[in-house]
């Protein structure tokens, strides 16, 4: 194989790769505004205003034991074409950092939980992660994963009744 060819091949392969790259990068852009601009599926609208009343199936307060984490989730209610509830969360005296956030959160069809807050420095947090539950009409405990390829949970929140909270807060 002569020099010759193998510097046409070099730039041959540059010139294709930035191409690639330009048109996903174009691409990404354009579905992006794409899905900014869209108004919103006529089927969703009937959704939300056939099911218009608050979900509360989530509503209270859970902790993660292993990480002395609590989180309190309020109901689920209609907002933008979907449904959005109060957060907070902070961490007991076993944590390793103690850390606390209030914010927003939802869970989407796909089994996700999407959360937006700021912490108790100032700063604005959103993030997701996908979650299970063990028993969707009744749910007492939601396990948190970092992806959703079998990895085990991250964080296993379970269920507390008030009065317990209480009791737990008043020793801290």
């Amino acid at each position: 194989m002569s020099a010759q060819g193998t510097i046409i091949r070099y730039i041959t392969t540059v010139v294709i790769v930035g191409i690639a790259v330009l048109t996903a990068t174009a691409s990404y852009n354009t579905w992006k505004e794409i899905g900014q601009v869209v108004p919103a599926d006529a089927r969703a609208s009937a959704y939300f205003e056939q099911y218009s009343e608050p979900d509360c199936r989530f509503e209270g307060t859970w902790h993660d034991w292993e990480r002395d984490e609590w989180m309190t989730l309020g109901c689920l209610k209609v907002k933008d074409q979907h449904r959005e509830g109060s957060y907070s969360s902070a961490t007991g005296p076993r944590a390793i950092s103690q850390v606390s956030m209030q914010g927003t959160y939802r869970i989407d069809g796909e089994g996700f939980i999407h959360i937006a807050g700021q912490d108790s420095e100032g700063k604005n947090h959103d993030f997701s992660a996908p979650i299970s539950v063990e028993n969707a009409e009744y749910p007492t405990q939601v396990c948190f994963a970092e992806t959703t390829e079998g990895i085990p949970c991250t964080a296993f929140f379970i269920w507390k009744k008030d009065e317990v909270i209480a009791r737990a807060l008043d020793r801290n």
